[in-house]
């Protein structure tokens, strides 16, 4: 019975160690669909980018259960992650690490023009560099542990980058380069985008984490009175709902009654009826992030924890 107790102990004990050694997570490929249930059958519930910091929850049928930075919970597969111990995550926190700022591109095996790309990158891939630098290239590693290269003028440093000060006009060119981008369900990155998940990676782009889902994001933030749009603030997230008003929809304003968003594809619309850009879309609420940085559901990248 004792030998029995004693072999029961060391089996917690071993897999104590095991849950403690890979309790957090590093998203490895470029643009990762996380699921509702273990399987790749499931729905996509969200996406997470190249770099992205992840707390592993739980474990089923070899895939993990995960948590992102703004709180969601999804699972992902084995293949898109590298799971690190808890020395691993602070060597990185500490380490040179460099995030992509082009919409879109490639990470190459040699820093020359005709090189074989390793991996895809998108806005927000965040890479460690070895402080190798070769003709205007930057050498990198992935979290899984690939080493590549990727153009110098495509990344900034990730310290410095996550100091920047929000900038609108910023934000709206971002929004501008990914008009036409096809609406995805589930997507957060620039190779496609719902609603929600467009107006996160646009506020992630200026180093601010908002949460994932419209809905989520209609509880955050300063309220702005939605009955009038010249209260509106470019910048601002506008929310559409249905007749009992709930949140289904979210979109951001620009100016002059007009707003961008992800529905079909991102495109630009207009909150003022007779306007040849009008939908018939109602704005049932409004916020204002950047006077609310750091307040619940909204924090800069540069206060997260996980990241630095």
């Amino acid at each position: 019975m004792k030998r029995l107790c004693l072999i029961l102990l060391q089996f917690i004990i071993a897999m104590s160690a095991i849950c403690q050694a890979s309790s957090w997570g590093i998203i490895s490929l470029c643009c990762v669909h996380l699921r509702q249930e273990p399987r790749h059958s499931a729905e996509l519930i969200t996406q997470a980018v190249m770099g992205t910091p992840v707390m592993v929850l739980d474990t089923m049928n070899d895939w993990y259960y995960i948590e992102t930075p703004e709180g969601y919970k999804s699972w992902v597969h084995p293949q898109s992650i590298a799971l690190k111990s808890q020395a691993q995550m602070d060597k990185w926190r500490n380490s040179t690490r460099y995030i992509y700022t082009e919409m879109n591109g490639y990470a190459y095996n040699a820093p020359h023009n005709s090189s074989t790309p390793i991996s895809d990158m998108v806005l927000g891939c965040i890479v460690e560099a070895t402080g190798n630098v070769q003709d205007g290239y930057i050498e990198i590693v992935t979290p899984d542990g690939r080493m590549g290269y990727v153009k110098d003028k495509e990344v900034r440093e990730l310290s410095m980058w996550s100091q920047q000060e929000f900038n609108v006009e910023r934000l709206v060119n971002e929004a501008f380069k990914m008009m036409g981008t096809t609406y995805l369900w589930g997507g957060t990155s620039t190779k496609g985008v719902d609603c929600s998940g467009f107006s996160k990676i646009l506020y992630y782009s200026q180093g601010i984490i908002i949460r994932r889902d419209a809905s989520q994001q209609a509880t955050t933030g300063d309220v702005v009175d939605h009955t009038d749009y010249r209260n509106f603030r470019c910048g601002d997230l506008l929310f559409f709902g249905n007749d009992k008003g709930r949140v289904t929809h979210v979109a951001i304003y620009l100016n002059n009654g007009q707003y961008i968003h992800s529905s079909g594809r991102v495109k630009i619309n207009s909150v003022i009826p007779g306007d040849n850009l009008y939908n018939g879309l109602k704005v049932i609420a409004a916020r204002r992030i950047i006077t609310a940085v750091d307040s619940d559901g909204i924090r800069s990248l540069r206060q997260h924890p996980w990241f630095f």
